[in-house]
């Protein structure tokens, strides 16, 4: 799945199923969790999901719950409904789906008329806050570290393309709260201030082997990903203590170091 989308599976069938290792049950709607899809494995079986987009599905899940898009956690396994619930949800997509869709002679075709997507989001988002709050959670935190490299995974995937702290969050699975703290544990210093830090080493990185021509340091700017040169030089004089022009061309140091002479 890609990280701007979240999705849940069911299924149906007499024969024993699990879904993503899990041995599956009626009443049960498992989300992705931390996977990347959905693994099913066992005997004859009928299986329906629905992928959702993340920030749609949090935006919605937080308005109906009062609290703020960062306090919404998607990092879940499993939906546990009561049989009650469980078989009117079933019930309900049956025929949403058996209004939307009629018999055709290549199968299945689309009525005109009917678009059952919004309607089957809302029966997710009902079953979602009906589950109960002790299951839906998962049984330990995540790891910082975890967090962080998931993150890292999703800032160098962009390739100097702006990547914003819900972009990060999505690809950790985490609130922003969440996100925050693991930085904080690990890099001390929050998400964007660190990645920002990254660019300017690699910027400096590059300079250092760039030879002396016009452009160089503009070349060496934009391709760590920094597109605001005024404000690039700035930043860099602050964190390496001279120009971005002074550092431009010097060879790399040595990597055998010789003690400083004592004054005695």
């Amino acid at each position: 799945m890609k990280p701007d989308y979240f999705s849940f599976m069911w299924w149906d069938g007499n024969e024993e199923c699990r879904i993503n290792g899990k041995l599956a049950r009626s009443t049960e709607i498992y989300a992705q969790g931390e996977q990347d899809g959905f693994y099913a494995a066992g005997g004859a079986r009928q299986t329906m999901g629905i992928a959702v987009r993340r920030s749609e599905l949090i935006a919605t899940l937080a308005a109906l719950q009062g609290v703020g898009p960062e306090d919404v956690q998607l990092d879940r396994t499993v939906l546990q409904l009561s049989a009650k619930a469980a078989g009117r949800f079933r019930s309900s997509i049956g025929t949403l789906l058996g209004n939307a869709f009629e018999p055709g002679p290549d199968g299945f075709r689309s009525r005109i008329a009917g678009d059952p997507s919004e309607a089957i989001f809302g029966l997710l988002v009902d079953a979602y806050l009906g589950s109960p709050p002790n299951q839906l959670r998962e049984d330990r935190p995540r790891r910082p570290e975890k967090i962080v490299r998931q993150a890292e995974e999703c800032f160098f995937a962009a390739q100097g393309a702006p990547v914003s702290l819900a972009d990060l969050c999505a690809a950790a699975s985490v609130s922003q709260s969440s996100l925050y703290r693991a930085f904080s544990a690990v890099c001390g210093e929050p998400p964007l201030a660190y990645f920002h830090k990254r660019q300017l080493t690699d910027a400096r990185r590059r300079l250092v082997h760039l030879p002396a021509y016009r452009g160089a340091v503009k070349f060496a700017a934009l391709s760590a990903g920094l597109s605001e040169l005024g404000r690039f030089s700035v930043e860099y004089r602050t964190l390496f203590g001279e120009s971005p022009s002074s550092t431009l061309g010097r060879k790399p140091p040595n990597s055998s170091v010789s003690s400083p002479r004592s004054n005695r």
